[in-house]
């Protein structure tokens, strides 16, 4: 029987598991995103919290491995809009990111958005579009390969799914799905969503896309913000 131990991974979801024992779904370096058994924790009391970077071990092969034990090394406490914040970049993980495939780089997006949204001095919105950016890419869908001085900053451009990015059909306006002008791209792709304006239409792309990969199902987290009537959605 296989075992793996320290190794690095944070807790994305757990529910409870026949009497005492949770489920969890897991962000790993070794294997990427993963389902994983703890046993008899709901009897010990103890649990892996969210928003923590964990130190774990487990064994076993196949889609469910088995955590023998597991070490905080830190975390970040969130409240209010940011742990939901917090809920939704977990939520699109455990929906979006395949299984088993070690993806470092985005581990390391998924960790830095987390300091992000433990520090008040931090605004929300460009950490949210920064990390959902990283997952879509990691998906295909091909923003990676845009060329920045080739936009043109007052350009419509629309970004499909199967084709990437080009010109904006002519009855595209603004505000029509999936499309975005020229300067709001690159203030998106360089990191850089620093006008209002540009928030906007980033998050109206961003969201189409990962709409299209969600099937059109709806993200669960999202309805805390229209409940609470947050400062910022995502």
């Amino acid at each position: 029987m296989t075992t793996v131990s320290g190794t690095i991974a944070f807790v994305l979801h757990a529910r409870p598991y026949r009497e005492s024992s949770l489920l969890l779904e897991l962000l790993t370096a070794a294997e990427g995103r993963m389902g994983a058994v703890l046993r008899g924790v709901r009897d010990r009391g103890r649990r892996p919290p969210l928003f923590a970077s964990l130190e774990v071990t487990w064994r076993g092969r196949g889609e469910l491995r088995t955590l023998t034990g597991w070490e905080e090394l830190g975390g970040v406490s969130l409240g209010g809009n940011r742990a939901v914040c917090g809920l939704y970049i977990n939520e699109l993980a455990v929906r979006l990111l395949p299984r088993q495939i070690p993806q470092p780089e985005f581990l390391a997006v998924y960790a830095g958005t987390l300091s992000a949204l433990g520090d008040p001095g931090l605004a929300l919105e460009p950490a949210l579009r920064r990390y959902e950016l990283a997952l879509l890419n990691l998906l295909g869908e091909g923003l990676e390969f845009v060329v920045v001085k080739d936009l043109e900053p007052r350009r419509l451009y629309r970004v499909d799914p199967l084709s990437g990015v080009r010109e904006a059909d002519p009855h595209d306006t603004p505000s029509s799905p999936r499309t975005i002008q020229g300067e709001a791209l690159a203030a998106l792709l360089t990191d850089r969503l620093d006008r209002p304006a540009h928030r906007i239409q980033a998050k109206r792309l961003l969201r189409g896309l990962l709409d299209h990969h969600l099937d059109g199902k709806p993200i669960l987290s999202r309805q805390l913000f229209a409940r609470g009537r947050p400062d910022v959605s995502s």
